[in-house]
């Protein structure tokens, strides 16, 4: 490399006169002249450590959905109306507003290890607390609650992913691989609720605290992996001066812009649909509450084996297009649910669980935008989210108030294929990413030894 040039990779740090030099590790240093470096951790490493923010992320899936199962259940205990349970469905969401970009940069500060600690904690206080709620405020406030903890989960899975893996496209896979997390462990959540745990407790107060014992036993096995693993929790660069007002450079950036807005309506649509849809097919489609959970679990396994697949070929202008295709497929299932015959149903819905591989495709173009990288990731992850979760509050509220009125959930699915349609001109709309490798930052424009840095 000439003198005077360098070169800033999120698997690299560098000092004055030193070469840089691709490795394993986002913060691991270069070795001095006299000085030992240990070697990094082997590959396997890696993977086992991201085995237990796996779990941790099944888990949140899990919480996350305990309730949409059990609503019929809910509604008649608390006396609530739909509208009402559309409230509380999307609580978690509203709180994750204001609570996602402090996060993002928590998850900075504290390190991986320990932000997913301490989110886990809090959801398992909000599962005990949403078994424990008796009207419509305590409901609100434990679903509300898992909004404080979530985001240190949501925030720190992606930062884990950046911090352990080098190579563009491992990252890619595994960005797609901790995404069917939440969407697996809400699958799991579907089919046993109503099939296992509420024929076993006959309560839904019960079925909620075993599904919260999910997370007690994905923290237990994350402090033992990370625990014995020696592996990078944060990053040097997160923490240089300038990295807390980083934000205010991500929003002007035109490629965020739009991966926010895109972030929204995936939201949207998938918060939408996840809290209404086993509710949607007993109303619409006149399921029984068991055979509804199934058909949405079927759904689920779909979106899971696509975010297996698609992300990791999500590369350069193959993924505005990927994204646009794939909402436009979602909205066409949602209007093959109206028209076509009941016995059909299932069919429609399964292929409208493909909106699950929206949200790692928006994250891959977030990774790869030029302006994010080691310096501002977790806070562009916070700012991300915080958006996106304005989708995740209004979706399953709006879906709950045009069910109330004489449209009804038909009329709450026209308005969500109108959705879908506006989400794919919006990712048509989206530019490639301009070879800039996963996570990388933007290169530092050189200075003169009289200047000062801008």
């Amino acid at each position: 490399m000439p003198t005077g040039s360098r070169r800033i990779g999120p698997m690299s740090r560098l000092g004055p006169g030193r070469v840089d030099a691709p490795t394993p590790w986002d913060h691991a240093p270069m070795e001095a002249p006299g000085e030992h470096v240990p070697d990094p951790a082997p590959a396997r490493g890696r993977w086992i450590l991201f085995g237990g923010v796996y779990l941790v992320y099944f888990a949140f899936g899990v919480v996350a959905l305990s309730i949409p199962p059990l609503v019929g259940e809910v509604r008649a205990d608390l006396g609530l109306s739909r509208s009402a349970m559309g409230l509380a469905l999307g609580a978690w969401q509203l709180v994750y507003l204001g609570s996602a970009p402090p996060a993002g940069r928590l998850v900075d500060r504290l390190g991986v290890r320990r932000a997913i600690t301490i989110g886990a904690l809090i959801v398992i206080a909000s599962g005990v607390l949403r078994a424990m709620a008796g009207n419509l405020l305590a409901l609100w406030a434990a679903i509300a609650l898992f909004g404080v903890g979530g985001p240190l989960i949501s925030a720190g899975a992606p930062r884990a992913v950046a911090l352990w893996f080098d190579d563009a496209r491992e990252r890619r896979i595994a960005v797609g691989a901790y995404s069917t997390a939440p969407a697996l462990g809400g699958m799991v959540t579907l089919v046993l609720s109503n099939t296992v745990l509420m024929p076993l407790t006959g309560s839904w107060r019960w079925t909620v605290v075993i599904q919260t014992g999910s997370m007690v036993l994905a923290l237990a096995t994350w402090l033992v992996l990370t625990g014995r693993i020696v592996a990078p929790m944060s990053s040097s660069e997160a923490n240089q001066p300038g990295a807390a007002g980083a934000w205010r450079g991500l929003v002007r950036d035109a490629h965020v812009r739009v991966v926010l807005v895109l972030g929204l309506g995936v939201f949207f649509i998938g918060h939408g649909l996840g809290g209404w849809m086993p509710a949607l097919l007993r109303s619409h489609s006149g399921f029984s509450s068991m055979a509804a959970a199934n058909w949405v679990a079927v759904g689920s396994a779909v979106g899971v084996a696509a975010s297996l697949w698609l992300p990791g070929r999500a590369e350069g202008r193959r993924l505005p297009a990927m994204l646009a295709g794939l909402v436009l497929v979602v909205g066409v299932a949602l209007v093959g649910v109206l028209v076509a015959p009941t016995v059909l149903d299932p069919l429609p819905v399964a292929v409208g669980g493909l909106r699950a591989v929206l949200v790692p495709l928006v994250l891959v173009a977030l990774m790869e935008s030029p302006g994010v990288g080691p310096h501002n990731m977790g806070v562009a992850y916070g700012l991300w989210f915080a958006v996106a979760e304005l989708g995740g509050v209004s979706g399953p509220l709006v879906m709950g108030w045009v069910a109330d009125t004489d449209a009804g959930f038909g009329g709450a699915m026209v308005m969500m294929v109108a959705v879908c349609v506006l989400v794919a001109l919006v990712a048509s709309g989206l530019r490639a990413p301009g070879g800039a490798a996963v996570g990388s930052a933007v290169p530092a424009p050189s200075v003169g030894p009289d200047e000062e840095p801008q």
